[in-house]
C-alpha cells in the first residue's frame, strides 16, 4: 500500500494460507537455483497479511485456510528471511 503509517509488534508466526503462486522464473539472479517455488500469503491471527515462501515447497499440500506458521533463516549475520511451513 506504501503507507509510511506503520508499527512494529510481537506477532504469534501463526496464520492461514490466504492464496499462492508458483514461480517459474527467476526475478532475481539470487532465486534462479529455486526455480520452481512457491511463495504464500499468509494471514497472521494478528489481522495482518504477509507474503513468504513455502518450506515444503509443494504447491500441492495447500488450500485455503491451511494453518502455517513463520520460520526465519539467517542469509548472513546482518540478512534475516522469512519462510512459512505446514503447521501440523
Amino acid at each position: 500500500c506504501h503507507s509510511l503509517q506503520c508499527e512494529w509488534f510481537e506477532a504469534s508466526g501463526k496464520g492461514t494460507v490466504h492464496s499462492w503462486a508458483v514461480y517459474h522464473h527467476a526475478f532475481h539472479p539470487g532465486f534462479k537455483r529455486d526455480i520452481p517455488y512457491v511463495v504464500v500469503t499468509i494471514d497472521l491471527q494478528e489481522g495482518v497479511r504477509m507474503i513468504a515462501p513455502l518450506e515444503e515447497n509443494d504447491a500441492s499440500l495447500l488450500s485455503l485456510g491451511l494453518a502455517l506458521r513463520i520460520t526465519y533463516d539467517d542469509a548472513n549475520d546482518e540478512i534475516t528471511l522469512p519462510r512459512c511451513c505446514i503447521d501440523g
